[in-house]
């Protein structure tokens, strides 16, 4: 496991958060693990953490919360949240390629006013976050809250079967500096698509003071930088820190980005090299058993199809 260096918003404060990423790097259609601990006078001790992931565009395509223990007062509660239709009646379904509406309700429990942002993050039945959405009220009273009904684009490709909705309750998102107030709570539903997925959703958890999350990264995920943001609040005392990952092509030996011909090319090169016994780009070993051979082929092949077919 790779341990990146930790950050806090202030090095006066005596509350910190700590972030690891299992790998460096990350091919499409690999799950991403990340994970870390969550100290207050450098032990270990129960609270939210926010979690939100930045593609190199830009995009925020995962906003998370895992609790590190027992929440025994949270600044805030999420009362109820569920899929719906657009005037909040609630459903059990959605087709991919159309919008689903997320009717979501919130309140500020703290003693005094505070920003709410209600987020919820969309993942299809192959543990792929898929979409997001989000609104933010400002200075809601103590004692008060909204009900909001967000939509979210469910894009074509999504895999059908059991998928997950996350809903979760901010000061704003983790990027922007902002922590979370609640627990998040899951909204299982159907996803009707046009390929069956394995039914495996996003995973978090975690211990006290500790905590983790994995995704599935989409076969078409942006290429380049991804950045990690995770931020708490603790006592009243703020914490974050952040970590980076790349995204990378499978297949794509060249480095240029595309999966093509000259990629083609030099794979042919390396199987010629691995037969006659000379040196070989492993990076061509896509079932990591240390040889070049036909399930390799086979398995560049489905790269190859999915790289050219998949929306």
């Amino acid at each position: 496991m790779i341990l990146l260096p930790v950050f806090t918003v202030n090095a006066q404060t005596s509350v910190e958060v700590t972030i690891s990423t299992v790998q460096q790097s990350y091919n499409r259609g690999d799950v991403v693990s990340v994970s870390g601990n969550l100290l207050s006078a450098n032990q270990a001790v129960a609270g939210l953490v926010g979690i939100a992931v930045v593609n190199a565009q830009g995009d925020n395509f995962v906003i998370r919360t895992v609790a590190t223990g027992n929440i025994i007062r949270p600044l805030g509660i999420i009362t109820s949240a569920y899929l719906s239709d657009q005037t909040g009646d609630e459903l059990t379904s959605v087709i991919a390629g159309e919008s689903a509406y997320f009717t979501i309700s919130v309140n500020n429990a703290d003693s005094i006013p505070r920003d709410l942002l209600a987020a919820i993050n969309v993942y299809d039945s192959n543990g792929v976050p898929i979409s997001s959405g989000s609104t933010k009220h400002i200075a809601i009273a103590s004692g008060t809250g909204f009900t909001t009904t967000l939509p979210v684009k469910i894009p074509s490709g999504a895999a059908g079967g059991l998928a997950y909705a996350y809903a979760g309750l901010y000061s704003d998102w983790p990027n922007h500096g902002g922590y979370p107030l609640s627990p998040e709570v899951s909204i299982p539903f159907t996803l009707t698509g046009t390929t069956q997925g394995a039914n495996h959703p996003s995973m978090s958890g975690g211990n006290q003071g500790a905590y983790e999350l994995s995704f599935k990264l989409a076969n078409k995920a942006t290429l380049g930088q991804d950045t990690i943001f995770v931020t708490s609040r603790v006592n009243g005392l703020t914490a974050s820190n952040m970590a980076s990952f790349t995204v990378k092509q499978p297949g794509d030996a060249n480095a240029d980005g595309v999966l093509d011909f000259n990629d083609l090319v030099l794979f042919a090169n390396n199987w010629i090299a691995y037969y006659n016994g000379q040196p070989w780009n492993q990076i061509f070993d896509f079932n990591k058993d240390l040889k070049l051979d036909f399930e390799d082929l086979v398995l560049f092949a489905n790269i190859w199809i999915i790289y050219y077919t998949e929306v």
